[in-house]
């Protein structure tokens, strides 16, 4: 049940949603129909504007480091890929840099073994494996499969750190870990792992760029990736006051 509703709440979080709803309404109801479009134009101009969305991202993002010490694991949290059930392929998405920053980790020697923590997230199960599909990946690109360790029945955040949890006390007790998700996710993930009994590091990553920029297109023009931005955004506030409310 705390699935269906969670994907439901995701559903209504979005701003293109509320949007569409504004403008919905703005047909219906006739005697408010300027009121509604001036809120419709307000509303799509704030979510659509780049240097807002960037500005509250950076605010609630967990800062990237350079780890300079040895870490027992890195947890690689889902949520990078979707499957394409024609070509039987997982395509990656903007947050693969989850992906590709643990092997980087490995390589140098910050991490040990790669931990990779993700089932199937879609409301009606595919029959896709999120972390089958990452190992695969990892195997075909030299990275050890005694090193990599699997978590491939979780379907969100609570559910990747209360899974692994059980397999890290297990396997590695004790163990020092670098939890290894997207910077906008890092604040719910660190939550749900601390609650779930494990200590661990942040390694954010797919970070809102640091340097500002003041260029006409991006202070003033509207941009269709702010409003994705925003429905980021606006998921991990509802999915962390949720959490912090049901634990």
């Amino acid at each position: 049940m705390f699935f269906i509703a969670s994907k439901l709440l995701a559903f209504l979080s979005k701003p293109i949603i509320w949007i569409f709803l504004l403008l919905i309404s703005s047909l219906i109801f006739k005697n408010k129909r300027r009121k509604l479009l001036f809120t419709l134009l307000i509303t799509f101009y704030f979510f659509s504007n780049s240097f807002f969305a960037d500005s509250c991202a950076i605010l609630w993002e967990v800062p990237r480091f350079n780890p300079t010490t040895t870490y027992d694991v890195g947890v690689v949290l889902g949520g990078i890929s979707d499957f394409d059930p024609i070509t039987e392929a997982h395509n990656f998405n903007k947050h693969a840099d989850r992906l590709m920053d643990a092997q980087l980790l490995y390589r140098k020697g910050i991490i040990n073994k790669i931990m990779l923590s993700g089932g199937n997230g879609t409301l009606f199960n595919n029959g896709y494996n999120e972390a089958n599909a990452m190992q695969n990946y990892l195997i075909k690109n030299k990275i050890p499969s005694k090193d990599i360790i699997i978590e491939n029945t979780s379907r969100n955040t609570k559910e990747n750190a209360f899974k692994s949890a059980i397999i890290l006390k297990q396997k590695i007790p004790n163990s020092r870990v670098l939890l290894i998700t997207s910077a906008q996710h890092m604040k719910r993930a660190q939550y749900c792992f601390e609650r779930a009994g494990i200590q661990t590091t942040a390694f954010p990553t797919d970070c809102t760029t640091s340097y500002a920029s003041y260029g006409v297109e991006y202070l003033f023009l509207p941009k269709a990736d702010a409003i994705e931005k925003w429905e980021t955004l606006i998921h991990e506030w509802f999915g962390y006051i949720v959490y912090r409310i049901t634990f």
